[in-house]
């Protein structure tokens, strides 16, 4: 998953330079179901390691501090839902604080908090499928500063194309990353 999101993902756009010559934490290779989860959470888990888990890439996202897609689960019956209010996967963050990992998930917030986009969840209440304000499939501007984060160029592009990522349910503390990676498949 990771070489796929990093070409098909890791790039500047025609608006946006701040990537050239940032040195960025690229990540490309999870999404979170939980962070930090309690030890009756992980048992929920447990059997569910090594299953495969489909996802589908609803939009890319992107600003001067991160890269990173909103995904929607597919439906099976072996489903992990995250817990994030967005479920994603960070593509690169910078790593400057406060642009640590955790911003992946605040830029989304921030999209939908400044009217930049509108997402519509499904029955769990995780998104579904996201539009931009002006109904367009790309938009490029400025992000409000909300307090904890800077104003921000930012820019969003509806994916058109249906790509689904198949990933593996597994645990840092219990695999590698190495070895979660090994038994993904990618269609």
């Amino acid at each position: 998953m990771k070489n796929l999101l990093k070409d098909k993902f890791f790039r500047s756009h025609e608006h946006s330079s701040p990537f050239y010559g940032n040195t960025r934490h690229i990540y490309c290779e999870h999404s979170t179901i939980e962070f930090n989860p309690r030890s009756d959470s992980m048992n929920n888990y447990k059997s569910h390691y090594g299953h495969v888990q489909k996802l589908r890439i609803l939009a890319y996202a992107e600003d001067e501090h991160a890269q990173t897609i909103l995904v929607h689960s597919v439906d099976s019956n072996d489903s992990h839902r995250s817990m994030n209010k967005y479920p994603h996967v960070a593509i690169s963050v910078s790593n400057v604080k406060p642009y640590t990992a955790v911003y992946s998930n605040d830029l989304w917030k921030r999209l939908v908090d400044d009217g930049i986009v509108e997402i519509t969840m499904d029955e769990y209440d995780k998104p579904q499928s996201i539009t931009i304000k002006d109904h367009t499939n790309e938009w490029h501007g400025k992000l409000n500063s909300n307090g904890r984060y800077e104003e921000t160029q930012a820019y969003v592009k509806i994916i058109n194309e249906i790509i689904d990522l198949d990933g593996i349910v597994c645990v840092g503390n219990l695999w590698e990353n190495d070895k979660c990676q090994k038994y993904l498949k990618i269609k």
